[in-house]
């Protein structure tokens, strides 16, 4: 849709041309893949616009490495001497800033193949992991800080499995190992550290089909190369998420052409791939915006109002909170004195700019102009603001939260439309004068046996010492104002919050 944008100059909201711009630049792909699909890589390489070329040899890719965009390493035949080209592979893409995509077939079915890939993400130079639920699942197991190794989710040889909670999983693996994560399965999702997405995988009959998961790994590493020019209206996750979206659409749009045939899918699905374009995969709207708990934990809420109407102490405040541990920071500006225009526009950006460098999410508050500007993660609105519907409907893919005091507020809001909930005021609070009176923790329990399935916080009078109540009452979390921004150290009261919540779960 179009839109005109206030904090833009009036410009209208950017259309997405995607696979536009990753055909005009044709990127050159280099695979060190398995031997069973090289030839359907290359052919799917091609139907989507990118030049690919497979590499065998360290002097060979010497002379490939400078005109490459980027660089896809897939395990699937193993062997010690291809270990070893690996990472004489990484080190001259990491040396050339060639971005690398690594596919760790089969490391759930292996402690070899596992401790291959270990060592590769190691390196520190994998720019995207892209695996099935049941190699992320291992990958996750051997690398989380608990070290709880679970092998309930062991596939059949290089197949997976569909893996319970595989959202939350994807999100964490992205945080530990600082890259964007692909976890594919019935469901896709893919992460990039601060947002998570889910996108249908496509028709099933794919799984049946030789070299069709291998191929997604080379789309990854061609959409990968191509971001820069959309970098400034879609996060590193959503971009990711409408490649997966375009390979799943691929894939379904071939079964009408060939049937549940696997011979003729192979041939249909390569047509499909060369002929999508930007306006069926904006159209088809395949993408669904996840919040999982670990985003809510400790939600810092914050404006001038705040801060004695200091622009620089905010900025301080919100550093402070960043690196104290909070999972998400809501940019509220309301109230006599504050920013408005191009102030506003301004601050928000150094604040978007402070979350993303500690992969925090960002979300403003009640302003869906500023939140496409700035490219937040999000907006929050409350029940007299812009109808959820609405707001969906201009923000994409961005989270939307919503406030709710009440059951009666629960019934008459389109929660469809929203990922996250704010439920309070739990206590008095002086940090909103137009604040409800206090529901109590209790109310989010109510709202829950009442069909409330969102994630929620517990905002309004949070301290330390009631924390506690509102996590056991069903919140995944807690909205904190004053008890960060009028502490004398609010870096140690966010640590308190963050390991009061994370002793909690």
């Amino acid at each position: 849709m179009t839109y005109e944008n206030p904090y833009m100059n009036s410009q209208i909201w950017p259309e997405l041309n995607i696979l536009e711009i990753l055909r005009q630049r044709n990127p050159l792909v280099i695979c060190i893949t398995n031997d069973v699909v090289r030839t359907f890589t290359a052919n799917g390489l091609l139907a989507i616009g990118a030049s690919p070329v497979m590499s065998e040899c360290s002097e060979d890719l010497k002379n490939l490495i400078v005109h490459a965009s980027a660089l896809l390493i897939n395990i699937g035949t193993l062997t010690p001497d291809k270990v070893r080209y690996y990472k004489d592979a990484i080190a001259l893409a990491k040396k050339h800033e060639v971005p690398i995509v690594l596919d760790p077939v089969g490391c759930h079915a292996g402690a070899y193949r596992l401790s291959v890939v270990l060592d590769l993400i190691k390196t520190g130079a994998i720019s995207i992991l892209r695996g099935n639920q049941s190699e992320i699942k291992a990958i996750y197991d051997a690398l989380s800080p608990n070290n709880q190794i679970d092998t309930s989710t062991t596939g059949k040889g290089v197949d997976g499995v569909q893996v319970e909670d595989s959202a939350v999983m994807t999100y964490r693996l992205a945080r530990l190992i600082n890259c964007p994560v692909v976890a594919t399965g019935e469901e896709d999702y893919v992460s990039d550290g601060t947002r998570i997405f889910a996108v249908p995988h496509g028709h099933p009959i794919m799984t049946a089909v030789t070299g069709t998961g291998c191929l997604l790994g080379a789309v990854l590493a061609a959409f990968f190369s191509a971001y820069q020019p959309c970098k400034n209206t879609l996060s590193i996750g959503e971009f990711l998420a409408y490649a997966l979206a375009y390979y799943g659409l691929a894939g379904e749009s071939a079964v009408q052409v060939s049937g549940v045939k696997p011979g003729s899918f192979g041939v249909a699905f390569m047509d499909s791939l060369y002929t999508l374009d930007d306006t069926m995969l904006v159209s088809e709207n395949r993408i669904r915006p996840i919040v999982v708990p670990d985003q809510l934990q400790v939600y810092f809420v914050c404006g001038t109002q705040d801060t004695g109407l200091n622009k620089k102490r905010l900025l301080e405040i919100v550093e402070e909170a960043c690196r104290g541990g909070v999972t998400c920071f809501q940019f509220r500006e309301k109230g006599d004195g504050t920013l408005e225009g191009q102030q506003k526009l301004e601050l928000a950006q150094q604040l978007q700019h402070i979350c993303a460098k500690y992969d925090v999410l960002f979300i403003v508050n009640d302003d869906v102009e500023l939140a496409v500007a700035v490219n937040a993660d999000g907006v929050h609105v409350g029940q007299d603001d812009m109808r959820l519907e609405d707001v969906r409907h201009l923000v994409g893919h961005k989270v939307v939260g919503i406030s709710i005091h009440s059951v009666e507020e629960l019934r008459k809001t389109d929660v469809v439309y929203a990922d996250c909930v704010g439920v309070g005021p739990m206590y008095a609070t002086s940090s909103k004068p137009d604040a409800q009176e206090p529901c109590g923790p209790e109310r989010i329990s109510e709202l829950q046996a009442k069909g409330l399935t969102l994630p929620c916080v517990g905002i309004g009078g949070i301290t330390l010492d009631n924390t506690r109540v509102v996590l056991r009452a069903g919140a995944c979390g807690v909205a904190v104002i004053s008890a960060i921004a009028h502490a004398e150290k609010p870096y140690e009261a966010t640590r308190q919050f963050k390991q009061l919540v994370s002793n909690s779960q």
